[in-house]
């Protein structure tokens, strides 16, 4: 074990296997194949955030079929947005210095503060956290959590919808995990118009990771937004078209966000950073890639080159971002812009 650089030949040398989700972004999950590739360098991490993959590795020991355990990791990207090998052995021999090679041994107080201190441990937000929790138990065919029953009763409709306080993030997650068991889908479809502001935008946050929203659903949440829109509330909108981003029906979502490009949200700065941060592979399309950035070099210009940043450094849209930068039909303000994001390199080199 002391000459294992990569997390998967970690996990195979301990005798366990694994999933992984990443955090990042949103609650996505990686396949195993597609994890090992990463890991040994073969293939970019898919959603990098800032040079950084975050993710949670989930084990269990095969034979002895112990309890399921949990990293939240936190790994450096080089220039290429491959997961650094450095960095993994780094971890591992930490993993082993506070462990041994047991990876599900029990391991006591002072072995716990040992990892808790390792710098590739990183804390996922209230929200992420719930909804990895309400996706690993539908996997793993396990109970939703205590919160379940209570959220299952406020959005069926049986208590006054001003009575979400006790409801918690973790039982919106649980529904949103479990959109088709016990009628949730219907519920929430019925539910969406009549919600406060507060579950309203806490639901949204737990649908955008989901991809089992079925088109009458997606329909109710995109009217939601533009009524939210009229009613001049902008961040609700934003959250609703995130939460509908994972939509079976692709052409819903579109439809709602080339409606958007034409409302007032263009000016909120909000909106540009949830399309990236959230909506990205949405902008695949090449014509709806240069609305975007035509767009934000108009309104946010400020934003242009941290966005543009971030967008050419998801492998799934690198060559087409980097092919706006070589249209002749731009406008004057997305030329501009170009001129500033290169000004502002320093140095650090964009192969075009």
């Amino acid at each position: 074990m002391i000459n294992i650089n990569t997390l998967t030949d970690f996990l195979e040398q301990a005798n366990t296997q694994f999933c992984v989700y990443d955090l990042g972004r949103k609650v996505s999950e990686i396949s195993n194949t597609d994890f090992v590739t990463i890991c040994s360098n073969k293939k970019p991490y898919p959603y990098p955030i800032q040079k950084q993959a975050y993710f949670a590795l989930t084990f269990w020991q095969v034979p002895t079929k112990k309890e399921h355990f949990i990293w939240f990791l936190k790994i450096p990207l080089d220039e290429k947005g491959l997961l650094k090998i450095s960095a993994q052995t780094s971890f591992i021999q930490s993993v082993i210095g506070a462990m041994g090679h047991d990876l599900t041994a029990k391991i006591n107080k002072q072995q716990q503060q040992h990892l808790a201190q390792n710098p590739f441990i990183f804390k996922p937000n209230t929200e992420k956290l719930a909804i990895f929790n309400a996706l690993i138990n539908t996997i793993f065919v396990r109970p939703p959590s205590l919160f379940y029953n209570t959220a299952h009763s406020y959005f069926s409709g049986e208590n006054t919808w001003s009575a979400w306080e006790n409801i918690g993030i973790q039982g919106i997650a649980d529904i949103c995990a479990r959109l088709n068991t016990d009628n949730n889908q219907q519920h929430l479809i019925n539910a969406i118009k009549l919600l406060p502001q507060q579950p309203l935008q806490s639901l949204a946050l737990c649908l955008e990771s989901q991809k089992d929203i079925n088109p009458p659903l997606a329909k109710v949440i995109a009217q939601q937004a533009r009524i939210e829109l009229e009613n001049d509330h902008p961040n609700n909108a934003i959250l609703l078209l995130r939460a509908i981003s994972n939509a079976s029906d692709k052409n819903i979502f579109n439809a709602l966000l080339d409606e958007q490009f034409k409302s007032t949200l263009i000016h909120n700065p909000h909106w540009y950073i949830s399309i990236v941060g959230r909506c990205w592979h949405h902008l695949e399309d090449d014509s709806r890639l240069n609305q975007f950035f035509e767009a934000l070099a108009t309104h946010q210009s400020s934003l242009f080159s941290a966005l543009f940043t971030d967008l050419v450094a998801i492998p799934l849209l690198r060559e087409k971002v980097l092919k706006q930068l070589r249209l002749n039909t731009r406008s004057n303000a997305l030329s501009e812009a170009i001129g500033h994001l290169f000004s502002s390199i320093n140095n650090k080199h964009i192969d075009v």
